[in-house]
């Protein structure tokens, strides 16, 4: 069951915010990338940025980091269409529909 926060949190509420939001994130690449049939599928930022209602800005500083630690467990990533794709792919070659 969710606990609402004390109203003496609300000068945390910002940070909260990015903390929630984040880890939405990473449960959703995570469902991306356990249930795509390919590599050639990407994750669509956009999407997740109009789900969520978070700016561009502040999802490309999580999408930075976690493309960080994907690539330091072995995975390729890179941004596309404009920034707004997040490929992850294993193989040295990016996959096809990345540009």
């Amino acid at each position: 069951m969710t606990q609402f926060p004390n109203v003496k949190d609300i000068v945390n509420f910002e940070q909260m915010n990015y903390e929630r939001i984040n880890s939405i994130l990473r449960v959703d690449i995570y469902n991306h990338m356990i249930s795509r049939r390919s590599e050639n599928e990407y994750f669509d930022l956009d999407t997740f940025n109009m789900k969520n209602n978070i700016s561009m800005k502040t999802l490309h500083q999580m999408i930075k980091e976690i493309m960080n630690e994907l690539e330091k467990l072995g995975w390729k990533t890179k941004l596309s269409f404009g920034d707004t794709g997040l490929f992850i792919y294993s193989t040295e070659e990016q996959p096809k529909s990345c540009w």
